[in-house]
């Protein structure tokens, strides 16, 4: 009787439906797409380039009045290197919104099933290695704007100083003109490298605001065009030699992504062989695509064929393994390989710096005997704080590569203590190990 009653309500509701139709006016008419067409007016190339030089005013002589780039005051923040990268970790947006996935995860496998609760726990710890993941891209990322400004801080009182000489220079040639005495050098020349060198200061000033502000938004501090960094830096370059084959073990049993193919591949079952596909998909969205039809109907025909998917899966897992492996152990040479370049860069720009001070004390020796004019003075110095500079970006660039081995090593998180702990990792004997032994 009831079924009899839901049926006529039904055949009620659905006569009227029908018979109104759905109200979709927008169907019978297509949406006009826009389209412009092409067309240009016959013209004749101009004769010779704009005048620029005539049309750019000099707004040091007053008709213009130029916005100054922030600079810092006699006061900077003081920041250290490890605290910038567990700042940053810590602070990493993408990764604490996978925690919280993490969390919903745990809640879901304390109040469901055994079956979903495997699933679930395996996806888990998956989570917990990306959430590593993400703070170590986060860290990596703050490390190298670190060093950076303080290469570029560094650089600049070399850069200041190179003006000053220049411009020392500049003044010399004015007043032997209006002495009436031949300068000894073009003053063109002096003026050119003196105006290329206040090019190069705007361009750092530039770049401290960008690297700050990098800095700000990482380690989650207000953004400030007006407050600086002042990175605490050991300049002492780290010169030992490296064990490459330490640091690819090292790498290959910390690495998130040989950790995550490692555990799925040790545990996977088919209960959880959407965990599977979803890891495959990951490689390549062709990979790990085709899952059974859903429906009793379709099981019923592929009752003898769908326990076939497993062993696939678990024949990508291993190919994709072995071959991420290799990835892996490539890039941590790679990595390893760059410390060498680099301290080998820093010996070069060391010796380089002790041949411009030895060429400049022996200009300052022969000055009054060989009467060495106080031009050639002025190009030794600026040639050395050359030197100097380069020997800051390579021992800059040094403590970066040191950051960027521990990074391809999947550390930088697990120095903060926000390493992955996986509650499925240990004993390695899922489906495929099972397969794999028979």
């Amino acid at each position: 009787l009831m079924h009899l009653r839901l049926s006529a309500i039904t055949s009620t509701l659905a006569v009227p439906l029908l018979a109104i139709g759905c109200r979709c006016p927008s169907q019978h008419c297509m949406p006009c797409i826009p389209a412009v067409p092409c067309c240009c007016e016959e013209a004749v190339a101009p004769s010779a380039p704009p005048d620029l030089a005539g049309m750019v005013p000099l707004c040091a002589d007053g008709p213009c009045q130029l916005h100054p780039l922030p600079v810092p005051s006699e006061t900077f923040c003081l920041i250290e290197p490890g605290e910038v990268q567990c700042s940053a970790a810590a602070n990493a947006n993408l990764a604490n919104l996978v925690r919280l996935e993490r969390h919903w995860a745990t809640v879901i496998i304390e109040c469901d099933s055994r079956y979903v609760g495997r699933n679930t726990c395996l996806r888990r710890d998956l989570l917990s290695l990306h959430e590593s993941d993400l703070r170590s891209e986060a860290a990596v990322a703050a490390l190298e704007s670190f060093y950076q400004l303080a290469a570029l801080e560094a650089r600049e009182f070399y850069l200041n100083r190179a003006i000053e000489e220049n411009q020392a220079s500049l003044d010399r040639i004015d007043q032997l003109d209006n002495a009436g005495l031949p300068p000894e050098i073009d003053r063109g020349e002096i003026a050119v490298a003196l105006s290329d060198l206040k090019d190069k200061r705007l361009q750092l000033q530039f770049a401290r605001l960008q690297l700050n502000g990098q800095l700000q938004q990482l380690l989650n501090c207000p953004s400030c065009e007006f407050r600086f960094y002042w990175p605490h830096v050991d300049w002492n370059p780290n010169l030992d030699p490296i064990d490459v084959d330490a640091q690819v073990a090292l790498g290959l049993s910390n690495r998130t992504d040989m950790r995550a193919l490692s555990l799925v591949l040790c545990r996977v079952e088919k209960s959880t062989i959407r965990i599977a596909r979803g890891v495959l998909n990951i490689a390549d969205e062709a990979v790990g695509s085709v899952e059974p039809t859903e429906g009793w109907i379709h099981k019923l025909r592929c009752i003898c064929c769908n326990d076939h998917e497993l062993d696939v899966r678990c024949q990508q897992l291993r190919s994709l393994y072995s071959s991420s492996e290799l990835l892996a152990t490539a890039e941590v040479k790679n990595a390893t390989y760059k410390i060498a370049l680099q301290q080998q860069r820093v010996q070069l720009a060391k010796q380089a710096v002790d041949d411009r001070e030895q060429d400049l004390s022996e200009l300052l020796a022969k000055r009054d005997v060989e009467e060495i004019s106080i031009f050639e003075i002025n190009r030794a110095r600026g040639r050395l704080y050359e030197a100097q500079t380069m020997l800051i970006d390579q021992v800059a660039s040094l403590k970066i590569a040191r950051v960027q081995l521990r990074h391809t090593q999947g550390l930088l998180a697990s120095d903060c203590g926000w390493g992955a702990t996986l509650c499925c990792e240990g004993p390695c004997d899922g489906a495929c190990v099972r397969c794999a032994g028979k």
